[in-house]
């Protein structure tokens, strides 16, 4: 990743420690980041950096915080330097500090403090940028400082010495949380967190202790289970699924359900997994049933033997150490969100993503009723919308190309910049799909980027959400494209199938769609190949979707 940091103190150790994970930019002058960012002509344009951190250090202008005129001019100038480079480069997320004004002492007791009103002001500035469709994210400098304490993030002497303020603990956290949030960009997240009931949800043993001997509760012991479901509830709200993993009888659980405590109740969970199975059978099962990868799981167990068991049998699944002391539990769980499941934003469709998996169980029980597979589609009543993506849908494409490994051809990440940059380049189309059934709709499931040279489309990217896997949908989309790429006078279609561990779903996609094999390359995990198609011998309609297409 090409990584630009900028910042008004020294922190060339810092970028050194980055070095580690990515490509990085400095300015050549001191405390000239602003300049950087409002002169397109900088060398910062030049690099055509992929992300970019700005990192400031409140106490550098500590002249200013003891007027509230100041500290407003400045932070105001701050926002229209940002504003500036997210004009010249729209699709490139900043990360920008959170402050802390930290170096205004020597208060008498009734002073007005304007610390935390500046602090205030500055996150609610790149929040109005954000709001107005700016690519500008808060990075939690003063959370990680109100973590470790102050007198262990900075150095004083390293200030006074050589204008970097931080020791190096300090540098060490500040690097962590950069990489962590700037690998969101283009790193696949996990999914699904497993969790176990007994000793992890609530205190106790329900199937010994019953519903009313059980330790959940608002306040002392209790509290910390309570809190624990806060925090995966908030993470369900933000598009991760929570599963339940658990031995047990469901009769025994079933009333926790209606304790005045539970906060999370049958809804929120995406699958329970209540028996007296091995739970790495449980987890392969609960895999197969959502259709992803057992390399999306994370797994939380109050019992050593559970977690190794999960190990030797489930090496692909994340294992959790459990705490020793259960009121770090809440704090666990919350670390386990920043280090698996981050993410920048949260779309509708993460919103939903649990209904829509629960949704999925339904069809999967009318496919068992169902006298055939075309008799199965049939009876869904689908429904297809398919366009030329929108500036609304940028987010969520970007998000599907990193995190799509089954269904997906050439497995390309893309970052927000170069999938703005193809929507707005008139030698590519970025096609979007959305689905529906009469069980609900399933949002943007399936991304097409088309580049065009003459009268050739090459098929750059095709992947498809694994929910929506198994109903032909692949032979719809291309009968649709085919409407498409007529109107824009194509004649030929090239493809590519780049293998890798996990997309074997589609190695055979271009010969299930009538393409032609050109060349055959092996790589280390297998064979790539090469394909190509007459445009009029694309795949016709299957007559099963009510398919709309935009600006027909």
């Amino acid at each position: 990743m090409r990584l630009a940091l900028l910042s008004n103190v020294t922190v060339d150790l810092l970028a050194d420690m980055l070095k580690k994970q990515a490509d990085v930019y400095l300015s050549d002058g001191f405390d000239t980041w602003q300049q950087e960012m409002i002169l397109s002509t900088s060398k910062l344009y030049e690099y055509k950096p992929e992300a970019v951190v700005v990192l400031l250090h409140a106490n550098a202008y500590v002249d200013t915080w003891n007027d509230i005129n100041k500290g407003c001019q400045l932070i105001d100038t701050c926002a229209a330097a940002f504003r500036s480079f997210a004009d010249v480069l729209p699709g490139v997320p900043v990360f920008v500090s959170s402050l802390d004004v930290s170096n205004v002492k020597c208060y008498f007791g009734a002073e007005v403090r304007l610390n935390q009103y500046f602090e205030n002001y500055f996150i609610e500035k790149i929040q109005e940028l954000h709001y107005e469709g700016n690519n500008l994210y808060i990075l939690p400098v003063k959370d990680l400082i109100t973590d470790l304490g102050r007198n262990n993030f900075y150095a004083a002497k390293m200030w006074y010495m050589g204008s970097m303020p931080f020791s190096m603990k300090g540098l060490s956290a500040l690097s962590e949380l950069i990489v962590r949030y700037t690998s969101i960009i283009k790193s696949a997240k996990k999914k699904c967190i497993a969790v176990d009931l007994d000793n992890t949800l609530w205190g106790g043993v329900i199937g010994e202790d019953g519903v009313n001997g059980i330790v959940l509760s608002n306040d002392k012991e209790g509290a910390r289970y309570k809190d624990t479901q806060r925090f995966l509830k908030k993470m369900k709200n933000q598009g991760v699924m929570i599963a339940v993993l658990s031995k047990n009888n469901a009769e025994d659980v079933e009333p926790v359900f209606a304790h005045p405590d539970m906060v999370l109740q049958h809804e929120d969970f995406v699958a329970e997994m209540i028996n007296w199975e091995p739970k790495s059978v449980n987890i392969r099962q609960l895999a197969a049933d959502l259709n992803i990868g057992l390399d999306s799981f994370v797994f939380l167990d109050d019992n050593p033997a559970e977690r190794e068991q999960m190990k030797a049998e489930c090496p692909e699944v994340t294992v959790i150490d459990f705490p020793k002391d259960s009121s770090q539990l809440p704090e666990i769980v919350a670390k386990t969100y920043d280090e698996y499941f981050l993410s920048l934003e949260v779309t509708g469709e993460d919103k939903k993503k649990t209904s829509m998996y629960r949704s999925e169980a339904k069809r999967k029980a009318e496919l068992n009723h169902a006298t055939s597979v075309e008799d199965f589609l049939k009876r869904l009543e689908m429904t297809m919308d398919i366009h030329v993506m929108t500036s609304e849908e940028e987010k969520r494409v970007t998000q599907l190309t990193n995190k799509t490994n089954q269904f997906n051809v050439t497995t390309k990440r893309y970052s927000e910049e170069e999938i703005h940059a193809m929507a707005v380049s008139p030698d590519s189309d970025i096609i979007t799909v959305h689905m529906a059934d009469k069980y609900g709709n399933q949002g943007l499931v399936a991304v097409v980027i088309l580049n065009f040279t003459g009268k050739v489309s090459i098929i750059d990217t095709f992947l498809m959400s694994c929910r929506v896997m198994g109903r032909n949908a692949e032979i719809e989309i291309m009968a649709q494209i085919k409407k498409i790429l007529k109107k824009k006078n194509i004649e030929t279609v090239k493809a590519t199938y780049i293998k890798t561990a996990k997309n074997s779903p589609v190695q055979n996609l271009f010969d299930k769609l009538g393409f032609s094999v050109t060349t055959g390359i092996v790589n280390e995990i297998g064979d790539n190949k090469s394909y190509e198609i007459n445009v009029s011998a694309l795949p016709e309609t299957t007559g099963v979707f009510k398919t709309i297409i935009a600006g027909e």
